[in-house]
């Protein structure tokens, strides 16, 4: 009886340690005296606050891209999440700013699987990666399901070609944006920088 009781006491202190022990850092081994990350020895930022979580990428679309849901939402209340990525060949040709901007929403690529028609976007000019960059902001609507979408894209340069971040956050038709998202955003964008030339600044001996 008494064996019993241990194993039963034993058993209750390590599920307590179980539990009381700390999450495991998905940045281990990647972190800065400074308090940025380094991803794939290439890029350097802050990575964002939990609940924001890394993004496990199965197309070459975005370089790294971030996830959070509504956790607070009540049932049946969906689509509720948003999410941020860096990309290194957004859609479009041009090495122009604002015209990369129209052929990116022009060219419909930008969620084009999920029946987007987006409002005319907004934009204006703003400094990223340590230079000039523009901001683009618009709603779109899915006619069907009734839901909407709120994208900002950051575009700037890295060397002489064009590359992008973008946001986007689903709500149904007749739901409220939560725009405190887009600080995690911002602070993202302003904290990324390149930890060595890219593979077309070496190949073309851009300074």
């Amino acid at each position: 009886m008494m064996r019993s009781i241990t194993v039963v006491i034993a058993l209750a202190l390590l599920a307590a340690c179980t539990v009381a022990a700390p999450p495991a850092d998905p940045w281990a081994g990647m972190r800065t005296e400074a308090g940025t990350v380094v991803w794939q020895d290439e890029y350097e930022f802050v990575p964002p606050p939990a609940p924001w979580k890394l993004m496990s990428l199965n197309e070459d679309d975005y370089s790294i891209a971030f996830f959070r849901g509504c956790g607070d939402e009540p049932p049946g209340n969906f689509p509720c999440e948003s999410t941020f990525a860096y990309a290194e060949e957004p859609f479009g040709y041009s090495r122009e700013l604002k015209e990369r901007q129209r052929e990116f929403f022009r060219l419909r690529r930008f969620l084009w699987a999920s029946r987007v028609d987006f409002d005319p976007p907004s934009s204006k000019k703003i400094s990223a990666l340590g230079g000039e960059a523009l901001l683009a902001e618009t709603v779109g609507h899915e006619r069907v399901l009734k839901h909407k979408v709120l994208a900002q894209v950051v575009f700037a340069r890295r060397g002489e070609r064009v590359v992008a971040f973008y946001f986007t956050q689903w709500r149904p038709d007749d739901g409220t944006f939560d725009r405190s998202h887009l600080e995690d955003f911002r602070r993202f964008v302003e904290t990324f920088r390149f930890r060595k030339p890219s593979f077309y600044e070496r190949l073309l001996g851009y300074r």
